[in-house]
């Protein structure tokens, strides 16, 4: 028995290395073909259609670093919502922006509220049974270890073991490097992100100084190979240098999340690393922690994914940018659809409109020179749709 065929047409489709006009026939969840509009009278007919005129027909986007959960688990310091709110609630936003895949960023610091190792721990129980009953879409768990929390090791080795995270990455935000260079800038983090403040900051940061002599690196390679082994992409975190390139390439790591500056995105880049910028720092021109611009890395090829970062409506906008400055359309998706799933091994079935693919696909227009999903699919089902009144 033949199964629906759902036909999107009259829209520009965004190939892997091009666009055309043409017509995306789905079937069963997934990508059946892609017809070019001087072929349009071999296309069979539909048992819907989904009109997709003057709109861009693209993959969902893929989001490999995002902090939004935690606003979403602690909109401020102290003020925790239950974690089944905030994985729904946020699911609905992520599918308004266009996001069909999220890596969501939980982060084992070892710190304190949402970054506590046992709020960590409710979160990945919780989301992972939730991302396993119903969901809008492809919810995935980024664990970001922080590698001075020595205690929490077993229990990343326990998640890697038991295979309920799909990415790992180990950062270091000890004061004196890295994100934190700049004296003082630590206790600052501290005081906005945790309500921490004077002699209590400072307190916090000469702990994370002293535990960063304490580093053992071999331990630190051990738990990445083990990771790669059971198929979980590592990541490394605000890279400062070809010597921390080295040292994580030693580890086998993957993909670079954020390099500090021009000279070690480049470096990473050469050294075959994923190298992942942030959307607002696009969207914004420049970083708001004063470092590398996103712009820099991409122009220089330095860059090869956008991720959201902590403000997931940014992404798609980001690219955009990258279209209205002159890049080829086709190179802008990637870096926010094919080149995120390459980079985390899930791109034969993600990341590009090519047959036999799933069909987690946008629809989106650009209204007045900005862009606005007007439709999301995800595996062939439209789990969002918008439709605009005129002059209320």
């Amino acid at each position: 028995m033949r199964k629906d065929i759902i036909a999107i047409t009259g829209g520009t489709v965004v190939l892997p290395d091009q666009t055309i006009q043409g017509t995306v026939l789905l079937q069963d969840g997934r990508i059946e073909a892609i017809v070019p509009a001087e072929q349009m009278d071999i296309v069979p007919d539909a048992d819907r259609v989904i009109d997709a005129c003057g709109m861009y027909v693209m993959p969902g986007m893929i989001d490999i670093h995002s902090d939004a959960i935690e606003k979403e688990i602690e909109p401020r310091p102290g003020s925790r919502f239950p974690m089944e709110m905030a994985f729904y609630e946020l699911e609905r936003k992520l599918v308004v922006h266009g996001i069909t895949t999220i890596y969501h960023g939980l982060s084992m610091s070892g710190g304190v509220g949402v970054r506590s190792d046992e709020v960590v721990e409710q979160a990945l129980l919780a989301f992972h049974r939730l991302s396993h009953t119903r969901s809008l879409l492809r919810h995935r768990l980024h664990l970001r270890y922080e590698v001075i929390n020595f205690p929490a090791i077993d229990i990343v080795r326990k998640h890697i073991s038991d295979n309920s995270i799909q990415l790992l990455s180990l950062m270091d935000h000890s004061p004196g490097q890295g994100q934190y260079s700049a004296s003082g800038s630590y206790e600052v983090y501290v005081s906005k992100t945790h309500g921490l403040q004077g002699a209590a900051a400072a307190a916090m940061a000469q702990r994370m100084v002293e535990k960063h002599k304490q580093i053992n690196w071999q331990i630190l390679k051990q738990l990445a190979q083990s990771a790669i082994s059971a198929g979980i992409p590592v990541a490394s975190h605000d890279d400062d240098s070809s010597e921390k390139i080295n040292q994580i390439l030693d580890c086998g790591i993957s993909v670079s999340e954020f390099p500090m500056n021009l000279q070690t995105a480049i470096y990473a880049s050469e050294c075959g690393l994923h190298v992942s910028v942030g959307a607002p720092n696009i969207v914004r021109g420049g970083s708001h922690g004063k470092n590398m611009s996103a712009l820099d890395a991409i122009n220089a090829n330095a860059a090869h994914i956008i991720c959201s970062d902590y403000y997931p409506s940014a992404m798609l906008a980001s690219v955009f940018r990258l279209i209205n400055q002159g890049m080829d359309m086709a190179k802008a998706f990637r870096m926010v659809t094919l080149n995120p799933a390459r980079a985390l091994m899930v791109d034969r079935n993600l990341g590009s409109i090519e047959a036999g693919k799933c069909a987690d696909l946008l629809l989106v227009e650009v209204f007045e020179g900005y862009p606005l999903v007007r439709k999301t699919l995800v595996n062939g089902e439209i789990v969002y749709q918008s439709d605009y009144v005129q002059h209320l």
